[in-house]
């Protein structure tokens, strides 16, 4: 979309505000709202001016302040956003609105390292430098309540009503039930412009899965991203209140956030993963993909789990992942591939939750495909059965301090993602962990506050 279509848009249907803005560091889609005509004004220069703490902060807005990027050392400047018209959409849900996503840049006109939707395109260039595209969707699963911002508060977050009793999953008859909520979600998405394939009651209260189309791993992931706020947006207006979280309570399952990822020629038109004479139909070229994956899960777990809560999901016998392990259909496994014909074969990487920063994850599970096909890694025997009972295989790490260190320390994350952020990334993990070893939880209330 140029700008004179994005113009002649904003007069038709007399949009008022444009929001725009791009994924902070754990995903959350910030920036500003606009007027029309000073969005207009700007999309000719170099770009709308954005505080530089949106990377340099928590995700409760808490203040780091000595990060590699962002700090009261550099005064927190200014960084441009750049709207990629390719993103610019009506908003359904609210009047005369629109909304773009945007790259930044510094006021030097230097991409901004740090930011993962950058990370995600430099992935993408270096696969498309090999002749590589690669296609990617997210499969989410959320919780929804009914609840609102001020009764989550007032409950501490506890006890909270669901949209609907019982675990119920795969219900057809509870789905249309509280078709009035996720039927609309689903009919405003999608004329926003975010496709959804399929969606269904999961295991447990209030809980769904949703399959968002595939499409290329830079769209999927701006995809990812507006589907989770505008998901957020569109159920306030009903007094519902969803939650992403990984791991909601300690005694039940949690959520995931799939990701599935294929890889085709530079046109899109042929799978490279497929190759219908070899061993399970599986390329060389996947078989390469794989053994980068499994090499590199551990190593770049921040990128897909990158919070505390994260670690909690990884249980035996919870449809989690706990150690590094493939296999074909299996969903015990942490990359179960699916090959039932060429158009739809692909990796569905497991490890990550419903938390995700579908940017990072993209990129990593790209990357370390990358890796395994340029090295021309082999990966081990394909799990068959319980993955869980495979106590041969590595286990992924455990908590994200273990996590970040690995992650640190890698020579291939910073090849990949570049020094920049991984520095960048690992700092404000650790910042993470430190305010979670400083908290005292509810389970130290119950456990000690009458026995020691």
């Amino acid at each position: 979309m140029d700008i004179d279509t994005v113009a002649r848009l904003i007069e038709e249907k007399h949009v008022e505000t444009v929001k725009l803005g791009g994924a902070d560091m754990d995903g959350v889609y910030r920036g500003k709202r606009v007027l029309a005509d000073h969005f207009l004004r700007h999309l000719e220069g170099h770009g709308l001016p954005q505080c530089d703490v949106i990377f340099g902060w928590d995700i409760q807005e808490q203040v780091i302040g000595d990060l590699p990027f962002s700090s009261w050392q550099t005064g927190f400047a200014d960084i441009i956003m750049r709207p990629d018209l390719s993103t610019f959409a009506l908003v359904p849900w609210e009047e005369r609105t629109a909304s773009v996503v945007c790259d930044f840049y510094t006021e030097h006109g230097d991409p901004v390292e740090v930011s993962p939707r950058y990370v995600l395109r430099r992935v993408a260039e270096k696969a498309a430098a090999a002749g590589l595209r690669s296609f990617s969707a997210a499969e989410i699963e959320v919780r929804f309540f009914r609840e609102d911002q001020e009764s989550i508060r007032v409950k501490g977050h506890s006890g909270l009503q669901p949209l609907s009793p019982g675990l119920n999953c795969y219900s057809l008859l509870h789905a249309s039930i509280d078709d009035p909520v996720i039927g609309r979600i689903r009919r405003q998405m999608v004329e926003y412009g975010v496709p959804l394939e399929a969606y269904n009651r999961e295991h447990g209260e209030g809980m769904y899965e949703i399959n968002l189309k595939y499409s290329d791993s830079l769209a999927a992931a701006d995809q990812t991203m507006l589907y989770k706020t505008g998901s957020k947006e569109i159920a306030a207006q009903m007094g519902i209140i969803p939650t992403f979280m990984a791991k909601l309570s300690d005694d039940i399952d949690g959520c995931s956030g799939h990701v599935h990822q294929s890889l085709w020629d530079a046109e899109g038109k042929r799978s490279l993963l497929w190759d219908a004479d070899a061993k399970d139909r599986l390329s060389g070229t996947m078989r390469g993909y794989i053994g980068g994956l499994m090499a590199t899960l551990s190593e770049f777990m921040p990128m897909y789990a990158g919070n505390v809560n994260s670690y909690k999901r990884f249980v035996e016998g919870t449809w989690a992942p706990v150690n590094v392990t493939w296999g074909i259909d299996n969903r015990t496994v942490a990359l179960r591939v699916i090959n039932a014909d060429a158009s739809s074969t692909r990796v569905e990487n497991r490890v990550p939750g419903a938390d995700l920063n579908a940017y990072l994850a993209f990129a990593a599970t790209l990357a370390g495909g990358l890796h395994g096909i340029e090295k021309g890694l082999v990966p081990p025997p394909a799990t068959e059965g319980d993955a869980y009972a495979a106590k041969d295989a590595p286990r992924l790490p455990r908590t994200l301090a273990q996590a970040i260190g690995l992650f640190e320390s890698s020579a291939l994350a910073r090849a990949y993602f570049g020094d920049a952020f991984v520095d960048h990334f690992s700092a404000m993990r650790r910042w993470e962990v430190e305010r979670y070893d400083r908290a005292v939880t509810d389970w130290e209330r119950r456990r000690y506050f009458e026995m020691v």
